[in-house]
């Protein structure tokens, strides 16, 4: 793995796993210093981050974990529910085998990261595998919307498997959604990764709220 890689999923895991926290400064000379290594792979891995959502450039000031807004994550959240029904449907209907292989073997990864409550590892291949699902959908302006919004709640999104009840209905939901994408069932499996997406927003926005209460 680069330096440039290593950087990116080491400050990631620090977001994710809420070693920092949103609304949290990245200064550059501290983080230089922290990992041993100059500005320039640093700011290329803030580049990264940015565009993940996580956190926020801020012109000659110092970039910070970007700040959740509950109602944009709600807002956010319904489009994509009705955004994985259609996903979900076509990616069923034109996925070929070996593409259904492939999804299998990132739910068992998945499935293992889960075991071994690797969080931060957990996070990034679910969103892999909904990515995934996404693309196979065979529409360039649905993946577009998607990942956009995507970029949005992706920050909130890692919130809800600080619950570690939430965390294994999580993997359970994955793992009917894919039973029925292994069945060729387009309407179910379309219904159930709609369902799966409610259910983690409302643990999400329910997370976000007890966070907000808990700050006063």
């Amino acid at each position: 793995m680069s330096l440039h890689d290593q950087l990116v999923a080491k400050v990631r895991e620090m977001i994710v796993d809420g070693e920092l926290a949103a609304g949290a400064p990245l200064p550059e000379k501290m983080l230089c210093e922290t990992f041993g290594v100059s500005r320039t792979p640093l700011r290329e891995a803030f580049k990264i981050l940015a565009a993940e959502g996580l956190i926020e450039l801020r012109s000659h000031r110092t970039p910070v974990v970007t700040p959740v807004n509950r109602d944009e994550i709600a807002d956010s959240f319904a489009v994509m529910v009705a955004l994985d029904g259609v996903a979900g449907a076509q990616a069923a209907m034109l996925a070929t085998g070996a593409d259904i292989a492939r999804l299998d073997a990132m739910h068992a990864q998945l499935v293992a990261l889960h075991r071994d409550a690797a969080r931060a590892a957990y996070f990034r291949m679910n969103q892999d595998i909904h990515i995934e699902i996404t693309r196979l959908a065979g529409n360039p302006v649905l993946l577009n919307i998607w990942t956009t919004l995507n970029a949005n709640i992706y920050r909130a999104r890692a919130t809800a498997n600080y619950d570690a009840k939430r965390w294994t209905e999580s993997v359970k939901e994955h793992e009917d959604f894919m039973a029925l994408l292994r069945a060729r069932d387009a309407q179910g499996f379309a219904a159930s990764l709609s369902a799966h997406t409610r259910k983690t927003g409302d643990a999400v926005l329910a997370a976000l709220k007890t966070a907000a209460e808990a700050g006063g």
